[in-house]
């Protein structure tokens, strides 16, 4: 089951730590440490399935050395306690196969990181059960002359919460592009509105969670995610929706093993898991798709409402007549842009009258018809927002067109509230990415 997990730390001398040490011990590798006169082998550490350098076009050939360019950050840096480097750890889904989580982490590196000036060293490990990628990035800027000044803009609050809801973000959109409808979310259970405390991170093997000689700080992990666990059993075993909401909006859809094996992780014994599993099997929100299949598809009462409004909403808003744009406007357009014309049936679709439209074509062709209706409607005076992935836009309104963009990634509950006050406000509302499909 895909897991979010995104966590950032700063790689210091002052805390005693070598970048060259940290480049070695996370890519098992043997490197040599230039400033300390020390070799790092860890040439035998297992499970390294991947490591790639990533750097942008200025960065100079020997960037690609991982032992030179480590030596060179530590040579650019003279203060006893500088900063090294950036180390990003992030949990990569078990439903990608292998070469699917190498591009996913690829794809979220050169997008955030590299295309901002920074060069990777990352990593992947297979880790059975809890696969992941470490990566170490650059803080100074880089030119084909070395490293320049350091970026503190790479610093704020603000590009780290950023970076947290990016890889949520390219995560969801490689499960739905691998036909995933499992999702993740950066936000706290909290304000996902899902009543379950969130379980501790132990960090240590699940083989040796039993054994006598664990140092007694993981001795304390364990029994505080015990005491969790119990928590969130007793309140799963008193309102079983309670994990319906929160299992649903990881997967709109799940099979019996899928619901077993989410209880399983937030129950602390065989019998309240057993107590668990009734008290879901017996909610009257518990639903059954396949009634003759006891290990079939399942589901939550809540998820085939939103289902049933969305259509309900898409019909109404489809039949009303607004937010039409002026032939002649899409002619002269046409006439100005001539590579357009293999996709005037596109866009004439998307720009004709009616408040509930989809688009579903390649990137390319997606992004060329998106952008024609964008500047056609603006003519037209309609206010085009895009729509974000929490909450909705306050400022909807008759002459606004709300884009939702890539909603294979998004939730189906999501996509319906967006659509919602899309219709409360009586605005026009552009599904992106999917063809119209609220339940896979």
């Amino acid at each position: 089951m895909a897991i979010y997990h995104f966590s950032a730390t700063i790689i210091s001398r002052g805390r005693g730590q070598s970048v060259v040490a940290a480049a070695a011990y996370r890519c098992g590798a043997r490197l040599r440490d230039e400033r300390y006169g020390v070799a790092h082998n860890y040439e035998g550490k297992r499970g390294v399935v991947h490591a790639q350098i990533l750097a942008p076009p200025t960065a100079p050939a020997w960037s690609q050395n991982r032992g030179e360019l480590w030596n060179r950050v530590e040579a650019r840096e003279v203060r006893k306690d500088a900063q090294l480097a950036r180390l990003i750890e992030v949990g990569l889904p078990l439903e990608l196969e292998p070469v699917e989580r190498i591009d996913l982490a690829r794809d979220y590196i050169q997008r955030e990181f590299v295309a901002r000036g920074m060069i990777a060293d990352f990593c992947i490990r297979g880790d059975e059960g809890n696969p992941h990628a470490h990566v170490l990035l650059t803080l100074r800027g880089v030119s084909p002359e070395g490293f320049g000044p350091k970026e503190r803009s790479w610093n704020g609050k603000a590009v780290l919460l950023h970076w947290r809801s990016a890889w949520a973000l390219r995560t969801n959109e490689h499960l739905a592009r691998a036909g995933h409808a499992v999702r993740i979310d950066h936000r706290t259970l909290e304000a996902q509105g899902i009543e379950l405390k969130a379980g501790r991170r132990i960090g240590v093997a699940r083989a040796r969670l039993r054994e006598s000689t664990l140092p007694a700080h993981l001795q304390a992990r364990i029994g505080e995610q015990q005491h969790i666990a119990n928590e969130n059993g007793e309140m799963i075993v008193a309102d079983p929706t309670v994990a319906l909401r929160a299992l649903t909006h990881e997967r709109p859809i799940f099979s019996r093993q899928q619901l077993e094996r989410f209880l399983r992780s937030r129950t602390a014994d065989a019998a309240q898991f057993e107590r668990a599993r009734e008290a879901v099997l017996r909610c009257r929100d518990f639903v059954s798709l396949d009634a003759d299949s006891p290990a079939g598809r399942c589901t939550s009462r809540d998820l085939l409402e939103a289902e049933h409004s969305l259509k309900r909403r898409a019909a109404t808003m489809a039949a009303r007549r607004g937010h039409a744009v002026d032939v002649a406007r899409c002619a002269a357009l046409l006439e100005r842009a001539p590579g357009l014309r293999p996709l005037e049936g596109a866009l004439q679709d998307l720009i004709s009258a009616g408040d509930f439209k989809t688009l579903a074509l390649s990137a390319d062709d997606q992004a060329a018809v998106l952008g024609a209706a964008r500047g056609l409607w603006a003519e037209m005076g309609f206010e085009v927002l895009d729509a974000p992935s929490a909450g909705v836009p306050a400022q909807l309104h008759r002459d606004s067109v709300l884009v939702i963009d890539d909603c294979r990634s998004r939730r189906l509950k999501e996509v319906e509230r967006h659509v919602a006050a899309a219709d409360h406000a009586r605005a026009l509302v552009v599904l992106v990415g999917a063809s119209f499909s609220p339940l896979p």
